[in-house]
């Protein structure tokens, strides 16, 4: 496949970069050519930080802020794009607008973007292809300015367009002459690989559901809460400035910031500006930022707006749905309809934790929802290209960085087993749910590395350098929390356990003997140090259900915890009393033995803690904190949506990419009904059922090379291949 020749060049307006907190205009440049070509034609293209790509006008791209975000200095992307309808025989004029993104990070922020290794200022490397010969390529010969219409665009404060700097500067008649040269600037550091993993595009439009005057202006609220950015359309006089603040809650009827303005030190956060030109209507949406809302405040404007004027767009990767879930149960829906809101809403080329305060790839969330997420989406190639940010941080003794990409700090806060372990469950995840081990082959070096790292901060086979139980509720002290040593620890466990499997999928053999030794070993250190009887560590739900999740202990004893674990539960009102590792553990070791019903009724709740709560005010997203006072789009306890599919609807894979499975219901209601589906690589595997007036009916789907078991009240049965309908007396 054709890559970038010699004859293209890193071009752009400087180096270095401008002072932080101050306008950065968008970088613009052009280039004229000729073209006799009538074959296949394809550009290849990067552009730092994020690109907008024009041939004669018209834009090439519909995805948008590529490429995806990378540590620059180690790992970038380029694009290919097939250009040719749009060129043609004779002039032609490519166009190129270039934005900061996260290359060029503007705004001071806790994390240091602004002052990462690889931050300069916007640059490109462009080659256009007809038949395998290049036709034009980014060099000295194409004209560059800064003097454009974006007169500013910082992804963690807003873009600012003014359109009465509108020229045609992308037609092929536009006068340049005035434009600067370009110069030949450095590369931006890390080895170039063309994007493989989905684009981030604009998947969907959504008009506000009400609008209402503010202190400031008008209030627009879209009804939901997503990732993206409104687009305008309206009329207004010539120079009249009108901003978009966005939100996503409200004090009263105004919009308020104060639970996601916290860690970015400035005063122009999430908002927007347009410029009007004065000529009709004028359509105008941002292209270097995305923003977290449900709400934005239109101010400047002199007369109340038409209700119609803004359109949200939701913008997110543009993963490919491979799975579905719907059930009578009104709460479940809502769970799962938020889950997938907070996943895609915080997926812009990494998975972060928020779209708003934060837009950082915290590894812990991700490894919390990777189980859902390869049920419902075609997750490889994402998940492959985070697996390698995760990768590409990890430091010479071994240790990775809690966040990825990193620009260098949150090493030694935030890292541990509980989110290090997304290096390990990511990629198996994967291969458990397609069979594809191309993640495990690209972490497992990085994996080996780890270990050695980890091992020698053990302490009687023990780790303890971790968040521990994250979010509880704000009332649960310590004490009510599994311990962070215990926890940690039982982290350490699975992972070796999951490094051993990887080795011997790796050929690997010596090593995966290894490994699984010493898990079998951490595992006895763990029961000698934390479980006697049915004791486990402080007893509280998170350890009881840890030990039970993480196969700590086994058979009677485990059955003996697993009874204790439920009383507990019942003494405590079916209350959560764990954080996002304990809510995973505790409804999946409930359910593995035997007790979906009472995982079931602390899910059903709807008083504070419970998914009901959040539900029950007015929540679309789920929440960082119970009580909802930090972010309100957070997906780290969506890991009950995994648990939802397996033991409610109860789609539950027992190989490798359900080459076997079990199919067993959960009546959560006496009369209830659920359906599931997600596509193996065998085909697409569905289960729907009902139970109505004693009886049990299914509609079941299982593709050829799946061997699936149906369990029904305690009898099992073997289903064969095909499309076809149960129906049980039970």
């Amino acid at each position: 496949m054709i890559s970038f020749s010699e004859s293209s060049k890193w071009i752009g307006i400087g180096e270095g970069w401008y002072k932080t907190g101050v306008e950065s205009p968008a970088v613009q440049l052009r280039r004229v050519f000729d073209y006799d070509g009538d074959g296949r034609a394809e550009c290849l293209i990067c552009g730092l930080g994020a690109y907008v790509l024009y041939i004669n006008g018209k834009r090439v791209n519909d995805d948008v802020l590529s490429p995806a975000f990378t540590a620059y200095h180690i790992r970038t992307l380029y694009m290919r794009y097939d250009v040719t309808r749009y060129l043609k025989k004779g002039e032609n004029v490519i166009a190129v607008k270039l934005g900061n993104g996260f290359y060029n990070q503007t705004t001071e922020d806790e994390w240091n973007f602004f002052t990462a290794t690889w931050r300069n200022m916007p640059r490109l490397r462009l080659e256009i292809f007809a038949d395998g010969s290049s036709v034009i390529a980014s060099d000295r010969s194409w004209k560059v300015t800064c003097d454009g219409a974006t007169v500013h665009n910082a992804v963690r404060e807003g873009e600012y367009y003014d359109a009465r700097r509108e020229d045609g500067w992308r037609e092929v008649g536009y006068d340049d002459s005035l434009w600067l040269t370009p110069r030949i600037v450095r590369a931006p550091g890390g080895i170039l690989y063309e994007q493989d993993m989905p684009v981030i595009r604009e998947c969907e439009r959504i008009k506000p559901v009400a609008v209402w005057r503010s202190k400031n202006g008008w209030t627009y609220d879209f009804g939901q809460n997503i990732s993206g950015y409104v687009g305008l359309q309206m009329q207004g006089e010539v120079g009249e400035t009108v901003a978009f603040r966005y939100a996503e809650k409200l004090n009263g009827k105004e919009i308020d910031q104060s639970n996601i303005d916290v860690y970015v030190k400035t005063d122009r956060y999430q908002q927007d500006r347009y410029t009007f030109k004065g000529e009709g209507v004028e359509c105008w949406k941002p292209e270097f930022v995305y923003h977290g809302f449900q709400y934005v405040e239109l101010s400047g404007v002199r007369t109340q707006p038409p209700s119609d004027c803004l359109t949200a767009y939701f913008v997110h990767t543009d993963l490919g749905k491979k799975g579905s879930f719907r059930s009578s149960d009104e709460l479940l829906n809502w769970i799962y309809d938020a889950a997938i809101r907070s996943f895609l809403g915080n997926y812009h080329g990494i998975p972060t934790d928020c779209p708003h305060r934060e837009k950082n790839g915290w590894t812990g969330d991700a490894a919390l929802s990777c189980e859902y997420a390869t049920f419902f989406y075609d997750m490889n190639k994402a998940y492959k290209k985070y697996l390698e940010d995760i990768c590409d941080t990890q430091r010479a003794n071994g240790q990775i960085c809690s966040i990825a990409p990193s620009s260098g700090k949150m090493y030694n806060w935030g890292t541990g087993p509980a989110w290090d372990c997304a290096l390990f469950f990511i990629p198996y995840n994967v291969y458990l749910e397609t069979g594809d081990t191309s993640c495990i082959y690209t972490v497992y070096p990085h994996v080996k590395r780890y270990l050695e790292y980890v091992e020698e901060l053990e302490e009687d086979l023990s780790l303890c350098f971790g968040l521990g139980d994250w979010c509880a509720p704000v009332e649960c002290g310590r004490s009510e929390l599994m311990s962070g040593r215990f926890s940690d620890s039982c982290y350490y466990y699975a992972m070796l356990s999951v490094a051993s499997k990887m080795a011997k999928l790796t050929d690997s053999h010596s090593q995966a003997d290894k490994y699984l030794a010493k898990a079998r070993a951490v595992k006895e250190k763990i029961r000698e140090l934390f479980v006697e009887g049915d004791s486990v560590d402080n007893n509280s739900q998170g350890s009881l259900a840890a030990a039970l999740y993480f196969h700590i202990v086994e058979d009677d004893q485990a059955r003996r915890i697993a009874e204790k674990l439920v009383r507990s539960i019942e003494s405590d009102g079916y209350k959560y009393k764990v954080g996002i590792l304990g809510i995973q553990a505790l409804l999946n070791g409930l359910s593995e033995y035997g007790y979906t019903d009472v995982a079931y009724k602390t899910v059903a709740r709807e008083d504070y803690p419970s998914y009901g709560f959040w539900k029950g005010r007015g929540a679309t997203t789920l929440w960082e904190r119970w009580d909802g006072v930090n972010s309100r789009n957070h997906h780290m306890y969506g890991s009950v949506l995994a648990w939802i599919t397996r033991y409610v609807a109860g789609i539950r894979n027992t190989d490798v990419a359900y080459k076997s499975c079990v199919l067993q219901p959960f009546f959560f209601a006496q009369e209830c009904q659920a359906e599931a589906s997600t596509c193996t690589p065998y085909g697409e595997l569905g289960f729907s059922w009902k139970k109505r007036n004693n009886i049990f009916t299914a509609d079941v789907v299982i593709p050829e090379g799946v061997e699936a078991t149906l369990i029904l009240n305690g009898a099992q049965t073997e289903l064969d291949a095909g499309s076809y309908e149960i129906k049980i007396q039970i």
